[in-house]
């Protein structure tokens, strides 16, 4: 093999070279990460968690809708400690989203969140990140987010992807689940 990669180098034998050891060390790396999940999983050494005692709910609403309604009849279900969190990056517009959930939140609280550089995740994460950092081990936070689904698939590219966004934010902390509730229109 060390006879025909010198004799052959110049003639594309590099690319064999090179590539052969590149790939082998892909190939044992995955197969690295498939034993570390395996030994992650395992049964062994296994102990119960911690029971959950408490559930807070976080109900991420961009207005009053039937979406957004119906995501709070399901965080509802979930816990009794359910808040409603807006993102104001209009004050005019957040002044009618509160006035609508007086009449339809159903006694629900509701926290707004300034954002006056229109930014959603990062007032959203630091709200989020206070509520972590005070909850004790036998509570969750539970992030509820209602996500309409257009009648055709094409649709959603009409639409932002604020809840692709937030699962992607939010993803990696430990003790949080999120949550999307369809709402078909």
């Amino acid at each position: 093999m060390i006879t025909f990669a010198v004799t052959k180098f110049s003639d594309g034998a590099w690319i064999i070279i090179i590539l052969i050891p590149i790939m082998v060390s892909i190939f044992f790396s995955i197969h690295h990460h498939y034993k570390s999940l395996a030994k992650k999983l395992s049964m062994e050494k296994y102990t119960s968690p911690t029971r959950i005692s408490h559930n807070r709910v976080l109900l991420l609403i961009s207005g009053v809708h039937r979406g957004s309604l119906a995501a709070l009849t399901y965080a509802k279900n979930l816990s009794d400690d359910v808040t409603a969190i807006h993102i104001s990056v209009d004050p005019n517009e957040a002044k009618k989203v509160v006035e609508k959930w007086s009449i339809f939140g159903e006694g629900i609280r509701m926290v707004v969140l300034d954002s006056p550089y229109r930014l959603f995740l990062e007032p959203l994460m630091v709200y989020i990140e206070n509520l972590l950092s005070i909850m004790q081990p036998n509570e969750r936070l539970t992030v509820v987010v209602p996500q309409f689904v257009p009648k055709h698939w094409w649709e959603n590219l009409l639409h932002d992807q604020t809840a692709l966004m937030l699962r992607f934010a939010l993803l990696f902390k430990p003790g949080l689940v999120i949550l999307e509730v369809p709402y078909q229109v």
